[in-house]
């Protein structure tokens, strides 16, 4: 009530060269006093490696290292749960990959023809308004590792869906998306992820 509407407004900007992608997330109220900035790497591994961001040793120290496993249930809120997105009761049909159990992660390098990767996820949030700036930033982490939780458990789980697309077909639904997507930001109520509070 307080802020102009353009504090509602946010800009994305989404760079992706694969293994490497980064997404900006910034605000034309707030100008430079409010980023979100996630730099993710892919690697072929399963998230062994430390500091893959090259961080210099003085940032590399203020990270909190958050570990993400899609199979641990424990990870999930209880209102996020869905019994056809949990890893440990999902089995492609295609792939035959799955139900992930307790030990997969040690298991999974053994298996052969079974890829494997890790999204090394570098989150960077800056909200410059002072008695608000540690909350409101500790809030957006939260959220982030939420939503970065239920979606690599979704995209395991609608692997029948995409484990088949070439790049044409990805490009296609891309712009199909991004129509989608324009069309509801002019016509339909706002829509998305709850942030849950503590």
């Amino acid at each position: 009530m307080l802020a102009p509407s353009s504090a509602l407004n946010i800009h994305e900007k989404a760079w992706n060269a694969y293994p490497y992608c980064r997404t900006v997330i910034t605000n034309e109220y707030m100008k430079d006093n409010f980023l979100i900035k996630i730099e993710t790497w892919h690697k072929p591994d399963m998230g062994h490696q430390e500091n893959v961001h090259g961080l210099d040793a003085e940032t590399w120290k203020k990270v909190d290292v958050v570990y993400i496993d899609i199979a641990d249930r424990s990870q999930v809120e209880p209102k996020d749960y869905k019994p056809e997105e949990d890893p440990c009761k999902f089995k492609s049909t295609k792939t035959a990959r799955g139900p992930l159990g307790p030990d997969w992660k040690k298991e999974l390098p053994n298996k052969k023809d079974c890829p494997h990767m890790c999204a090394y996820k570098l989150v960077t949030v800056k909200f410059k308004w002072w008695g608000l700036q540690n909350k409101v930033e500790n809030f957006i982490q939260k959220q982030e590792k939420r939503l970065f939780t239920n979606f690599h458990r979704q995209l395991f789980c609608w692997i029948d869906k995409w484990i088949e697309l070439n790049m044409d077909d990805i490009r296609r639904m891309e712009e199909e998306t991004r129509r989608e997507l324009d069309e509801m930001r002019v016509k339909d109520p706002v829509k998305g992820m709850v942030a849950l509070e503590d």
